[in-house]
C-alpha cells in the first residue's frame, strides 16, 4: 500500500483504540507511534483522538473518524490499482493489436489460443488489423501493431525483432475458373509458361516471388508479370481472371468459388512466424507467447 508511516500509525491506533497495541502490530515503539500521529495532527491542524492518559486508552474524535472512514476507502481502492497493475504485469489484463495478412485463416493452434483468452481472461483486449507484407512491417516498426503474423523472411527486415514459428504453409497458385489449367489435376512451374502473373509491387514484398523466378528460369522461361499494388490486390485480381497469383493455403482466397487452388510442391512452404520488437514492453505478449508456445509444442509432439 502506497499509504505514508504517519497515515498507516494513525489507521492502526484507530481500529486498536490502544497506542501501544498498535505500536506492536506495526512492529514500531509506542513513542514513535505517538510521534507519528502527533506529526499528522498537526500536519491536518486538528485533533484525531481524545486522549486518556491515566487508562491508556484513546478514542476517534469526530475529525478522526471520518478520516478512518475515508483512509479505509483509501486502502480498498489502493489494493485494487495495485491488483491490476499485478494482473498487467503478468498479462491477465490490457490490450494487445496483432497485426495479421489480409484474409489469413486461423491455424487451430493460434485459434485455440486466442478463444482460451477470450473465454477465460476477459479483461484482454485482443485487436486485429489486416494488411499486406509492407503494412505489417510498417506497424511492427512504429508501434502499431504489438506482434505481426508474417514470413520469417519478412520478420527478419525489421530491425530489433524477435520472431517464433507459428506454423508452416504450403504454397500454391490460384487460377481463375474457366482457364484452360484448371482442368489440370496437378499444376507445375513449367505450365505457366506463356502465363499472366500476378506479383506484387516490389515494396510489398520480394523472397517468395524471386524463389518464383528463379524456378521459372530453371524451366526455360521468364515470366509474365502483371502488377499488383500488394496482397489484396493479387487476390482480386485473380478473382477477376486477369491473371494467376501464388498464395498460401490458409487465405480465404483459396476458398473463393472464382479460382481454383493448386498446392505446388516445387513452391514448398512458407513459415510463418509471431514477431515483436524487442524493445515493447507490452506484458500480454509475453503471457501470449508462452500460452501459444505451451500450446504449440505438445501439439507437435503429440
Amino acid at each position: 500500500m502506497f499509504i505514508d508511516m504517519k497515515s498507516q500509525c494513525f489507521m492502526e491506533a484507530a481500529k486498536c483504540l490502544n497506542f501501544t497495541r498498535a505500536a506492536e502490530k506495526l512492529y514500531i515503539s509506542q513513542p514513535a507511534l505517538s510521534k507519528n500521529i502527533a506529526a499528522l495532527e498537526e500536519e491536518c491542524g486538528m485533533k484525531l483522538f481524545y486522549r486518556d492518559t491515566k487508562r491508556s486508552k484513546v478514542k476517534l474524535t469526530a475529525a478522526g473518524a471520518v478520516m478512518l472512514c475515508e483512509f479505509q476507502k483509501m486502502e480498498v481502492i489502493l489494493d485494487g490499482v495495485i491488483d491490476k497493475a499485478r494482473r498487467a504485469e503478468s498479462g491477465q489484463e490490457g490490450h494487445l493489436t496483432i497485426g495479421l495478412l489480409f484474409g489469413q485463416i486461423f491455424n487451430e493452434i493460434t485459434r485455440g489460443v486466442l478463444n482460451h483468452i477470450d473465454e477465460n481472461y476477459p479483461k484482454i483486449e485482443i485487436e486485429k488489423l489486416s494488411g499486406g507484407f509492407r503494412d505489417l512491417r510498417t506497424w511492427l516498426d512504429d508501434g502499431s501493431a504489438d506482434m505481426v503474423v508474417t514470413y520469417e523472411e519478412e520478420a527478419q527486415l525489421v530491425k530489433n525483432v524477435i520472431y517464433e514459428e507459428v506454423a508452416e504453409v504450403y504454397l500454391g497458385f490460384l487460377i481463375p475458373r474457366g482457364h484452360p489449367l484448371t482442368r489440370k489435376r496437378t499444376v507445375k512451374i513449367r505450365d505457366l509458361e506463356n502465363q499472366r502473373i500476378i506479383i506484387p509491387d516490389e515494396k510489398e514484398t520480394f523472397a517468395v516471388y524471386e524463389h518464383f523466378r528463379e524456378l521459372c528460369m530453371m524451366e526455360g522461361f521468364v515470366p509474365q508479370e502483371i502488377q499488383a499494388v500488394d496482397l489484396n490486390h493479387m487476390n482480386m485480381m485473380a478473382e477477376m481472371g486477369r491473371g494467376i497469383s501464388i498464395a498460401r493455403e490458409n487465405t480465404m482466397v483459396t476458398r473463393s468459388p472464382n479460382v481454383k487452388y493448386y498446392r505446388s510442391e516445387e513452391l514448398g512452404k512458407v513459415r510463418l512466424v509471431a514477431a515483436w520488437k524487442r524493445d515493447n514492453l507490452n506484458p500480454i505478449i509475453t503471457f501470449y507467447h508462452n500460452m501459444y508456445e505451451e500450446i504449440y509444442q505438445n501439439n507437435k509432439t503429440e
